[in-house]
């Protein structure tokens, strides 16, 4: 059988190959493919020790490969391709996550004045309950200050400070930490619902100049 023109290049490769490594090959015996680090691509029945961690493809006399043998994984090799995996899925969930609120966007309103009206909805309970806060703590702090002044003021007459004056002053300084936590926390809703319709409407108007898509 004639041999095509690659086909009798890699067979005479293989047969100079055999002929450099000492002996010719019996039938049957397997053939050894590698790339040196110069990315010369060696043949032998042996694979150099040098080489015996790294990808190779084991061969038959027709130069067919019968099996490919995959390079060592080190740790650190397997870490870096695990991290890389990990960092390619959550770049896709992002970019699902982000498709899936621009349709939503353009779904759901028409204009920014749209988005501005929700957000003003949406602000309207937060802002109600602490607008009632304010006063609340006002008075609040206002009678923890008159309670302090008056234990001082005992302090300084050489006297002891009363038990029930020393527990109203606890009880209110935990009445005047509990106000203040409270409208904090609104405070943070309010500003995390601003931020949000504000992103909303900036992306909205990203996607009205971009078009259809």
């Amino acid at each position: 059988m004639r041999l095509s023109p690659p086909a009798a290049v890699l067979a005479l490769a293989l047969g100079l190959a055999l002929t450099d490594a000492g002996g010719a090959v019996q039938a049957g015996e397997r053939i050894y493919k590698w790339v040196d680090e110069k990315g010369v691509t060696h043949y032998g029945q042996v694979i150099p020790p040098e080489y015996r961690d790294q990808a190779a493809a084991e061969m038959n006399r027709r130069g067919l490969t019968v099996k490919k043998i995959e390079a060592v994984v080190t740790p650190e090799q397997r870490k870096a391709a695990e991290d890389r995996l990990a960092r390619e899925r959550e770049e896709q969930k992002r970019q699902f996550e982000q498709r899936r609120r621009d349709m939503a966007l353009v779904n759901t309103y028409t204009s920014t004045r749209e988005i501005d009206d929700a957000r003003d909805r949406s602000l309207a309970l937060p802002m109600q309950v602490l607008k009632g806060l304010e006063p609340r703590l006002k008075k609040a702090q206002e009678r923890l200050t008159g309670l302090l002044g008056q234990a001082e003021s005992i302090k300084k007459a050489g006297k002891e400070v009363p038990d029930h004056l020393q527990d109203d002053s606890n009880e209110q300084k935990l009445e005047v930490d509990s106000l203040r936590a409270e409208k904090e926390r609104y405070e943070g809703q309010i500003a995390a619902i601003r931020a949000k319709y504000d992103n909303d409407k900036k992306r909205y108007v990203e996607l009205s100049e971009a078009g259809p898509r």
